[in-house]
């Protein structure tokens, strides 16, 4: 009686090298796709931190008879109850921009969850907070000396304390990365990013003041007085290495990014 004996064959080296080089293949095309998906959903919950901050700007100013919190991230400017910080710095603390600062200040109680002030794509290692208010927005009034009255009159600098002096598609918050170094002996220390955004309304040409954040590649986001939220991309390939005055990257001649953020913040 003659019996088959039956082999089973398995794979050969070749073939194993030929579907490890496929799946090779597919991650490589695939991964840049899915990191763009992650990416674009960081960016959404970004804006939507943003404008859970903006919605308690709102709600501050509603409830002050219309001043607005102070864009500042120090202790109070003023004596009047409408120049508290929307967050602040503990007074002798060398640590800034924490998340004790956040707790502390004036929107916490509209906004009571830390991770609502940070970027989920910020890099930024060493601050907590990865947004800021337009010192437009009833900034430092130091900016304005001589204007002390009268800010909204000051030619550079023009602050508005009231939201009845807003407009509508005024910038409230902005995505800020300030990479000057808070000690320059400490090359991979902490950097200074702290008080307001500033963008002045003059001279001409403009020129950067504060730059903001690039946590999304090509654009930042930013969100309105009216309380819409947009992720505004810049055109000009020089506005991700801009610095901030007086830096010689701070001027760059007929950066139309530099109108953009003009007319942004102070409106058409």
């Amino acid at each position: 009686m003659n019996r088959q004996v039956k082999t089973e064959r398995g794979f050969t080296l070749v073939e194993l090298l030929v579907v490890i080089g496929i799946i090779a293949v597919l991650i490589g095309v695939l991964l840049p796709s899915l990191n763009k998906a992650r990416e674009s959903a960081r960016r959404t919950a970004c804006l939507s931190n943003m404008r859970q901050l903006t919605t308690a700007w709102l709600m501050y100013a509603n409830e002050t008879k219309g001043f607005l919190v102070s864009a500042e991230t120090g202790d109070a400017t003023a004596d009047t109850h409408w120049q508290e910080g929307w967050v602040k710095d503990v007074p002798g603390n060398p640590a800034t921009n924490t998340d004790a600062a956040v707790r502390a200040g004036a929107l916490w109680r509209y906004t009571p969850a830390a991770e609502v002030y940070r970027c989920p794509s910020s890099f930024d290692k060493f601050n907590f907070r990865s947004y800021s208010i337009s010192t437009h927005m009833n900034g430092s009034l130091e900016l304005v000396a001589g204007f002390k009255d009268h800010p909204e009159d000051h030619p550079n600098n023009p602050i508005v304390q009231k939201l009845n002096r807003t407009k509508s598609a005024q910038v409230v918050f902005i995505e800020e990365y300030d990479d000057r170094l808070v000690d320059p002996s400490q090359p991979n220390g902490p950097t200074f990013n702290q008080g307001s955004f500033l963008t002045w309304k003059k001279p001409n040409p403009p020129i950067w003041a504060d730059v903001p954040a690039f946590f999304h590649v090509k654009g930042t986001n930013m969100t309105f007085v009216d309380g819409h939220g947009e992720f505004h991309l810049w055109g000009d390939r020089r506005t991700l290495t801009a610095k901030r005055a007086p830096d010689p990257l701070a001027f760059q001649p007929n950066n139309n990014d530099l109108v953009d953020i003009r007319r942004l913040i102070y409106g058409p």
